[in-house]
């Protein structure tokens, strides 16, 4: 998470795009068709980062055992992750105070029948492995200079790199002492920022070098372990004219050329963000992720989006930031564009109060962003696959997955509209009735029921999960399995391939959706790796100001264009398809987008508002050699020198 304030949000209410649309009067009707022969990515979870409170609070405020119970029973989280924090100055935490947190999850999680899956990222490394210097080149004095905490940038000394590896190694022991072995590991979050609060700066070659050189040790030592990165901005990953195009001057495409780092890193990880705060428009969010996919489809790696945040409470949203349907559409583009196959928002819980960077308040509060991952979260079980599915309606998006061991079929249906639609489902082997479950202005996941599969309606700006199957784990058992990769296209219209995975580290005794028991790695020296964190003088730690209450990143929030996914084209059988111009149309994953939205050319203009970072907000000014901004809509060519 970036904790930099933002200058300005702008975004369009979907009711105007819904004004453009024809009301055929009454419920109109859509048509899904779906394609349970033709399969995508396998769903590895859904899930967070941090605990009950942010880890700057006490210990007591942390560990709550209330709120461990309802992210794992109630909103379903298959995924945790967390900061591996830096000894030696001040910081959020210890492991002294995240261990506990970390058993009641894991514990809990493992009565349930759940195997909750920890993903580990790196906000800095220690203090002693860095240089003085944002310049890989500068790092060569004898000795180097280190700077005096972890906070403020600078970057990884290179010659430090087999130490830093030794300490992510210590990082996984930790976890595996505790009997919670980790998932994935990522060495660096958001590498191209310098940050008030812990981070680490690196160039494009110098990430890739850097995992090329780490990745042996850690696979070595623990050869379940994921790695994952670059945790770079979708924005910036995507952000080559004419604004959504895949980006071969930044972090994937340097990975892709140093075929080390392309044999260590096992998942693509993006941040939902145009600068690490400001939500990615969700009108370019089809775009952006085709441009992804379709960039990185020849590795066969997984692809993950592991943080994003800034979305308000407030349904749909408000004149100034996106809201809950925005993040149902960010989750749906995800999902259907990008073929991703693993998705963390930023912070879970926030005692003080939810706000547009957390999803709940504790145990007893849950904001409508709560409720909206929950349609998703509680209802495709790692080891889903999803399925080929075209809709007739671009106000009406969905993805529909099936479980092969849980015997589960669900459909999640977004309807974008100002008006109410009918839905007629078509394909082979569809269930006869569901379960359903919806999200609205006035509903929070309100359970509705059973509803037979020619009886389905949408409400306007609405959110529906429909289930046919067990969607729940059997208590006691040992979870959904490990990582199953990510599926991969098993028919003839699968343009988007996808990673195939590898098994994947289980820990103990692995039921259900399969995945490879692992022992956890060899036992090493371990030792608890002290502190560090997010703090920063500023920025969302600042000195101990909590998020939303005037630490964060004010009031501010999320830019995002806002208009409604997709972007005109057809999305063809894979969900995947034509992505269009990325303009704010009411277009997803629609097989036939164009007929019923017109006018689109009167709205483009609201969505052009740009929102540009001063110079001192940027990984470096233009001293540096550095002349970066990035607009609302995803930027246009946002490099110069890096």
């Amino acid at each position: 998470m970036s904790k930099r304030k933002p200058t300005l949000n702008l975004w369009i209410l979907a009711s105007l795009l819904a004004g453009l649309v024809v009301d055929s009067g009454g419920a109109a009707a859509a048509d899904l068709t779906i394609d349970r022969a033709t399969t995508y990515q396998t769903m590895e979870g859904f899930g967070f980062f941090g605990a009950a409170d942010v880890w700057w609070s006490s210990a007591s405020a942390v560990l709550d055992q209330a709120w461990t119970e309802k992210v794992i029973d109630d909103l379903g989280i298959t995924m945790w992750r967390n900061e591996y924090y830096a000894a030696g100055t001040t910081q959020d935490a210890t492991w002294d105070k995240q261990k506990p947190v970390v058993q009641a999850l894991v514990n809990y999680a493992s009565q349930r029948g759940v195997k909750l899956k920890i993903l580990l990222t790196v906000w800095s490394p220690p203090a002693s492995l860095k240089c003085l210097s944002d310049d890989d080149s500068t790092c060569n004095s004898n000795p180097p200079a280190r700077p005096a905490d972890t906070k403020g940038g600078h970057i990884l000394d290179p010659a430090m790199r087999a130490d830093l590896a030794d300490w992510l190694v210590a990082g996984a022991q930790m976890y595996h002492d505790l009997g919670a072995d980790l998932y994935a590991l990522s060495f660096q979050n958001e590498p191209l920022f310098e940050e008030p609060y812990n981070s680490c700066v690196y160039s494009t070659d110098g990430y890739a070098q850097t995992l090329a050189a780490i990745g042996p040790t850690l696979k070595g030592t623990f050869p379940d372990l994921k790695l994952f990165g670059s945790e770079n901005m979708l924005g910036i990953e995507c952000g080559k004219s004419p604004g959504t195009a895949f980006d071969s001057y930044w972090y994937t495409a340097h990975i892709m050329s140093v075929p080390a780092a392309l044999s260590a890193i096992d998942a693509f990880a993006l941040h939902g963000y145009v600068d690490g705060v400001s939500a990615t428009a969700t009108s370019n969010l089809a775009s952006m992720w085709t441009s992804f996919r379709t960039g990185t489809a020849s590795t066969g790696k997984a692809i993950w989006m592991t943080e994003t945040s800034g979305y308000t409470h407030t349904w749909p949203g408000t004149t100034s930031a996106p809201g809950p349907l925005d993040l149902g559409q960010a989750i749906y583009a995800a999902l259907a564009y990008g073929n991703v196959s693993a998705w963390t928002y930023w912070q879970g819980s926030e005692k003080d109060g939810y706000t547009e960077y957390s999803l709940m308040a504790g145990a007893t509060k849950q904001g409508k962003n709560y409720y909206v991952s929950k349609q998703f979260f509680r209802f495709i079980r790692p080891g889903a696959q999803r399925v080929a599915l075209t809709s007739s309606d671009p106000e009406v998006m969905a993805v529909a997955f099936q479980h092969p061991t849980m015997n589960a079929f669900t459909l999640v249906a977004i309807n974008t509209g100002s008006a109410s639609k009918s839905i007629a489902l078509a394909g082979a082997g569809l269930p006869a009735d569901f379960q359903a479950f919806r999200t609205s202005s006035s509903e929070d996941a309100a359970d509705l029921g059973t509803v037979t599969a020619d009886g389905i309606t949408l409400p306007a700006s609405s959110i529906t999960t429909f289930v046919s199957g067990p969607y729940l784990e059997t208590p006691g058992a040992s979870g959904t399995g490990g990582s199953i990769g990510t599926g991969g296209g098993s028919g003839a219209g699968s343009a988007s391939g996808g990673a195939t995975g590898g098994g994947g580290q289980a820990g103990s005794a692995v039921v259900g959706s399969g995945g490879r028991v692992g022992s956890g790695g060899v036992v090493g020296s371990g030792g608890a790796v002290g502190s560090g964190g997010m703090a920063g003088s500023g920025g969302m730690a600042g000195n101990g100001g909590r998020v939303g209450s005037g630490g964060v990143v004010g009031s501010g929030g999320s830019v995002g264009s806002g208009g409604v996914v997709g972007a005109g084209g057809s999305s063809a059988s894979t969900g995947a398809g034509k992505a269009g111009s990325g303009c704010g149309c009411a277009v997803g994953g629609s097989g036939r987008g164009a007929g019923t939205v017109f006018l689109v050319a009167a709205i483009v203009g609201l969505l052009l508002g740009q929102r540009r970072r001063s110079p001192g907000d940027f990984l470096r000014d233009s001293k540096d050699g550095l002349s970066y901004s990035s607009s609302t809509n995803g930027g246009g060519d946002q490099r110069s020198a890096w």
